[in-house]
């Protein structure tokens, strides 16, 4: 296999990364640690095919420098090759959960997973254990050189503990992007070892990557940046969904308003707004069942939808018990209240979701009404 051929792959993936880091770099209304972390994965695969890119450019030419410049290059690609692999598992399980909290203990984990790494790269260098640069200047596998496998399958490990650990709070298609990419990044691994240099594993790993921003660009429509949630184009999705079946679709709906949140911006700042958005979402989330569809439809408006043949009552239970354990966490610097109502929608009637959600918005302001007396008779 010429040179030339051999560069054609990481040529390729590096052309159509690229076009997805300048596309990505224009999209600024997506979520800002999502943002970040898929941007870290892209230049951690992308420096690593760079480099992969310059030592296979750089294989078989004489001299002593040259040696020297395949270690130091090759350790680089190793490291960013793993870098890469891990960030894209935490990537996955941030789209799949959208916890902070989660993914910065995983991103500890990666960062002790990089420092063994690193270790076994300088200890590799006079070992040549793990691979070695030939006389003529070749790259060559050590003894030891099912260690990269090892070291790259461990990503692998995480996105399947990932998928049984969450399996039951996650839908089908946050299973289906960590499955595709543990699939395609395993066999890249597979390829890496059986083809010496790692070429054919971009195209594998870039193919789970273009997956997950296809994800990415859906859920920028249809979900919402600040909860993880659906969002009002995804809800009126939903209902066009429920639309076109065949047979009338009843759902019963509960639309859920929170008290007093201009005033904990106000009082507490934007970021509290936002935490507490986020928190009732978590609530919202909590109570729910995987076939239940959530959104928030409105600045502070939201909406839970669940087929007819299940109890709206119990639900709303669940979520105001929710609701008062989590005011009972300490050291809360505001309380969350909510206003709430509910009704059935049944397509292929003469009544518009328009209608409806004006009928629920009736019903939450008489809630919020009747709260407010009772708030004033007992303050009498």
């Amino acid at each position: 296999m010429t040179t030339s051929s051999i560069l054609y792959p990481p040529i390729a993936t590096g052309l159509v990364l690229v076009m997805i880091l300048i596309d990505y770099l224009r999209k600024m209304n997506t979520d800002h640690f999502q943002r970040k972390l898929y941007l870290a994965t892209l230049v951690a695969i992308l420096t690593a095919i760079l480099v992969n890119f310059t030592a296979v450019i750089l294989g078989g030419r004489p001299g002593i420098r040259i040696r020297i410049t395949l270690y130091v290059l090759n350790n680089i690609y190793f490291i960013f090759q793993n870098l890469a692999y891990y960030l894209a598992a935490v990537f996955i399980d941030y789209l799949a959960n959208k916890n902070n909290a989660r993914v910065k203990k995983f991103l500890y984990l990666v960062i002790g997973l990089m420092g063994v790494n690193i270790v076994i790269m300088a200890l590799n260098i006079p070992k040549g254990f793990y691979f070695y640069i030939s006389e003529d200047n070749y790259f060559q596998n050590g003894n030891l050189f099912l260690v990269r496998f090892y070291l790259s399958y461990i990503a692998i490990v995480m996105l399947i503990v990932d998928l049984l650990v969450s399996a039951k709070h996650l839908k089908i298609v946050h299973i289906s992007l960590i499955v595709f990419l543990a699939i395609l990044t395993g066999a890249g691994a597979v390829l890496d070892m059986i083809f010496t240099g790692g070429h054919l594993i971009w195209a594998f790993f870039t193919g789970g990557l273009l997956y997950g921003y296809f994800y990415i660009i859906r859920s920028d429509t249809t979900q919402d940046n600040i909860t993880g949630i659906g969002n009002r184009s995804g809800f009126t999705e939903f209902i066009g969904q429920i639309a076109r079946m065949n047979t009338k679709q009843s759902y019963s709906m509960a639309l859920f308003d929170i008290n007093g949140l201009k005033k904990i911006n106000e009082t507490c700042g934007q970021e509290a707004g936002d935490q507490a958005l986020a928190e009732m979402a978590e609530i919202l989330k909590q109570c729910s069942r995987q076939s239940d569809f959530l959104a928030r439809i409105g600045g502070d408006e939201f909406l839970i939808a669940i087929k007819a043949k299940f109890d709206i009552e119990k639900l709303l239970f669940r979520v105001l018990r929710t609701l008062e354990t989590f005011n009972q966490k300490p050291n809360r610097s505001y309380t969350l209240s909510i206003s709430y109502g509910y009704a059935t929608f049944t397509t292929k009637t003469d009544q518009t979701i328009d209608e409806f959600l004006q009928r629920l918005n009736g019903l939450v302001f008489q809630h919020k009404k009747d709260q407010h007396n009772e708030e004033a008779a007992l303050a009498r």
